[in-house]
């Protein structure tokens, strides 16, 4: 079957069609898709024939005119200005919803809901279709990902302080000395920290007493690190137990811990800290 997917969509490719085209193309041979433990119970024959377009040919469809696309909002607004009178849209919207057209109408009203997510009534016709479309879903992720868009267009996003909180803590015990350096890099947003350049020294104290040495290097928005380095001229040097490496990423406690030793210029570590961004994990996903 992977064969088959693999090949098939090369074909296609071959031929011209781009990801959209060859997800709809697409179909197995009678004889495989009979068979029960082929059905796309988890992913689907469309959406691995995207994956092997994007293996092979990345993002880019080949139209010129997808090549730096606007911003999902702003193509919904100007959209919007062609399109006109909102309400007739909406109207004809329902219309195609009786006739079970339920795919396009949560793609017309989507556009609504980007344009003005205030738009209650777009919200919920788009949110009944996506649950049309779950509801016929034989993909389990594909059945949660369109009442999850549903769920979210009627009651926007709600996560438990709690929850974040456990699976956050969690998170973070697990986490190897180099996943807590690379998180830090991604929570450093460049624009505040281009212009800090220096470095730390941290020592990971095991339970024999050994140290684990890394050096962490600032420059140009970027934090590279380097296992088994040591530099006595650092400007930096954080000494801590390594099971307490996780502190890097909550300066408050790092601070107030009386296990952690920081020596040298603290206020160039106390500026990349300010620079780093706490993501919020309510983020919406169907609305802007």
């Amino acid at each position: 079957m992977y064969k088959f997917i693999n090949d098939q969509t090369l074909l296609y490719i071959n031929q011209g069609y781009n990801a959209e085209e060859v997800a709809h193309m697409i179909q197995l041979p009678a004889e495989l898709e009979q068979l029960w433990y082929l059905r796309p119970y988890y992913g689907t024959l469309a959406h691995n024939a995207k994956a092997v377009y994007q293996k092979y040919m990345g993002w880019y469809d080949g139209n010129p005119a997808t090549l730096h696309k606007l911003p999902r909002s702003e193509f919904a607004q100007k959209a919007v200005e062609y399109l006109g009178n909102t309400d007739k849209v909406m109207e004809r919207a329902r219309a195609d919803f009786a006739q079970g057209q339920y795919q396009w109408v949560a793609e017309i009203t989507s556009i609504l809901v980007f344009a003005d997510s205030d738009n209650q009534t777009a919200r919920n016709l788009c949110a009944d279709a996506l649950e049309q479309l779950g509801y016929r879903a034989e993909s389990g992720i594909w059945r949660n990902a369109y009442l999850s868009g549903a769920k979210e267009l009627r009651q926007g996003m709600s996560i438990s302080d709690d929850t974040v909180s456990a699976g956050k803590g969690d998170m973070l015990r697990g986490l190897q000395p180099s996943m807590v350096f690379d998180y830090m890099g991604i929570c450093i947003d460049a624009q505040k920290a281009q212009d800090l350049t220096f470095r730390i020294q941290v020592n990971a104290v095991k339970d024999d007493a050994s140290s684990e040495p890394y050096l962490l290097t600032v420059r140009s928005g970027v934090l590279l690190h380097q296992y088994g380095m040591h530099a006595a001229d650092a400007e930096i040097t954080i000494t801590l137990p390594r099971q307490a490496i996780a502190l890097l990423l909550a300066p408050e406690q790092l601070k107030k811990s009386e296990h952690v030793n920081i020596t040298g210029d603290t206020s160039l570590l106390r500026k990349l800290y300010q620079s780093m961004t706490e993501f919020d994990p309510e983020f919406n996903i169907i609305e802007p």
